[in-house]
């Protein structure tokens, strides 16, 4: 059968016809030029005002032996004092390192503390200060505010004198690394983690510690590993941790 190939007359009239093809090029234009969305931001973000707030909290961890020289308190790790308590958070190794009883450092003075909890499994240790310790403290993150690719800050005292920071973001999450068996359970940073840093505290944007600085690797340029906050949330819920 053969087709009829002539063209069917539009029986619109000609307003009808001019507003259905205006109507119809809006439509392909909203379509096709629609503006792309923004990409986001690959630029740091600053930190300059989170370092002058969070920083008067960060201690040094040190013992009663002699100054090695003037200048040098003899500070061991680093540690800090935990928001509405007189608790000091810190690294088991750093106190197992101490000889007699455990000492902070705190803008070039020296406050004796108390040991109050050390868990060796999760590198993680408690000291306590006297009510007259004037130091500021952090708050802690709740145990899930931690994703991959946020950024963190990392405060410690890695040269025994003022705090340092330096910045990067979450690599991984705890399980990442089955190797050695001690670092399955925590977060991989890819902030520099400096020998003295054990014990300070990984922050978040916001100021909240997500989790207390822990090791290095040696020859793992770049990689830095810390205790997630929960575990340090446990070690603060064991009976008799003072909690005011």
């Amino acid at each position: 059968m053969d087709h009829d190939h002539r063209l069917t007359p539009d029986p619109r009239p000609g307003w009808a016809r001019r507003a259905a093809a205006v109507w119809l090029a809006g439509t392909l234009a909203g379509c096709s030029l629609a503006p792309a969305p923004a990409p986001a931001s690959a630029e740091p973000p600053s930190l300059t005002a989170l370092v002058r707030r969070s920083a008067p909290a960060v201690l040094g961890i040190a013992d009663n032996r002699p100054q090695v020289q003037a200048g040098n308190p003899g500070v061991l790790g680093s540690g800090f004092r935990i928001a509405g308590t007189p608790l000091v958070a810190t690294a088991a190794h750093v106190v197992a390192a101490l000889v007699g009883p455990p000492m902070v450092v705190w803008q070039g003075q020296r406050w004796p503390a108390r040991l109050l909890r050390l868990d060796e499994t999760t590198d993680l240790a408690l000291l306590a200060v006297g009510d007259t310790a004037p130091m500021p403290g952090l708050v802690l993150a709740a145990a899930d505010a931690v994703a991959p690719g946020q950024w963190v800050l990392v405060l410690g005292c890695p040269f025994g004198t003022q705090p340092t920071a330096t910045v990067g973001i979450v690599s991984a999450l705890p399980g990442a690394v089955l190797q050695p068996a001690e670092l399955r359970q925590r977060l991989q940073l890819n902030a520099a983690v400096n020998p003295g840093n054990s014990g300070g505290p990984v922050l978040d944007l916001d100021g909240r510690v997500i989790a207390v600085a822990n090791a290095t690797v040696s020859g793992g340029y770049g990689l830095g590993f810390a205790v997630p906050v929960a575990a340090l949330q446990d070690l603060l819920a064991a009976p008799g941790t003072p909690q005011r």
